[in-house]
């Protein structure tokens, strides 16, 4: 199958890497000009970062998958998968331009889904761990709206300091690419390959010490993205087994401060800077936080944490690979 699949995989490799690149040099000096930044506020002197970049992380994704389109048989499943994140891409640009809400995005963030519905190739038969191929007809419509949302937001939350959400969702999904190649699900493999090409200019220009930011733009459109790559391969299980540090970082801060909030509405961050290194806030009414949890015992640099995090998002993705090839009856 590699072989068949060879001109494809080099094609869903490349030119999302390069779109990428050619639509950031085109947005940044764009946001410069337009006075589009943001304060990178886990550094001293909070220095100002071009945001948002995620249109063009999510545009050059979007092309390479539409190009793709009359080069495959199934290619109704790309369609809606580019539709799906796209649409996502669209939702966290007016939140960036302006704040949707904490309780109006994560409903609008369901609408994502519907794309991927409306093609109709979407089969409600899901990969569950010790079980095997489900039958959930009824009941999985409203699992997949629930994780769109889902997916979304914890892929947000984990966007907190440079690098960290590219590097994390690296480590977490690459594991998963042999889960794909055994389904012999090819649009997944595909998807997931543009992906994370379409990112790694970006991680490029956002790790440490970053130079732009990609906004909700970025952050929603990977996290609609990957549920759409988990549906199209009725691999949702999986995948979520890999988000779970996701999951436990978007977790923590809701459970913290008593529901959902933007980050604006919080009163106390969940850590505090000392000189150039990251400690949790000491004080008891802060909210918690995936990196709170990681400083809580001593402070620790940014590029510190991050390592921190994607080891972590390693080790969920190679804990969900190895339940899917040793627990999961096929």
């Amino acid at each position: 199958m590699i072989k068949m699949l060879a001109p494809f995989l080099l094609i869903a490799a490349v030119l999302p890497a390069l779109l990428s690149e050619l639509f950031q040099r085109i947005l940044i000096p764009r946001l410069i000009s337009k006075g589009l930044l943001s304060k990178d506020v886990h550094k001293i002197g909070k220095p100002s970062i071009p945001e948002p970049v995620g249109p063009a992380v999510s545009f050059a994704f979007v092309t390479t998958l539409m190009s793709l389109l009359p080069l495959i048989d199934n290619w109704i499943l790309l369609a809606g998968i580019a539709a799906a994140s796209g649409l996502a891409s669209l939702i966290g640009l007016l939140d960036d331009i302006a704040p949707l809400g904490a309780k109006t995005k994560p409903i609008l963030l369901i609408l994502p889904a519907i794309p991927l519905i409306a093609t109709g190739a979407i089969i409600p038969r899901p990969y569950l761990p010790l079980l095997g191929r489900a039958r959930l007809y009824y009941v999985y419509w409203f699992i997949l709206l629930a994780m769109f949302t889902v997916f979304s937001n914890a892929v947000n939350m984990m966007d907190a300091l440079n690098g960290m959400l590219p590097s994390s969702v690296y480590t977490a999904t690459i594991p998963l690419l042999p889960i794909l190649l055994a389904l012999n699900s090819i649009d997944s493999i595909l998807a997931l390959i543009a992906l994370l090409s379409s990112m790694f200019p970006y991680y490029l220009r956002n790790r440490y010490p970053a130079k732009v930011f990609g906004g909700d733009s970025n952050s929603l459109f990977v996290g609609a993205a990957i549920a759409s790559i988990a549906a199209t391969s009725n691999t949702e299980a999986f995948f979520g087994i890999a988000l779970l540090p996701f999951m436990v970082s978007g977790f923590s801060v809701i459970a913290s401060v008593g529901g959902l909030m933007e980050r604006h509405e919080i009163e106390r961050r969940p850590v505090t800077l000392e000189y150039d290194k990251i400690r949790a806030n000491p004080d008891p009414k802060a909210p918690m936080s995936l990196i709170a949890i990681l400083t809580s015992d001593k402070p620790k640099t940014e590029p510190e944490i991050v390592r921190d995090t994607y080891l972590i998002s390693l080790i969920s993705g190679i804990l969900s690979c190895l339940t899917f090839f040793l627990l999961t009856p096929r």
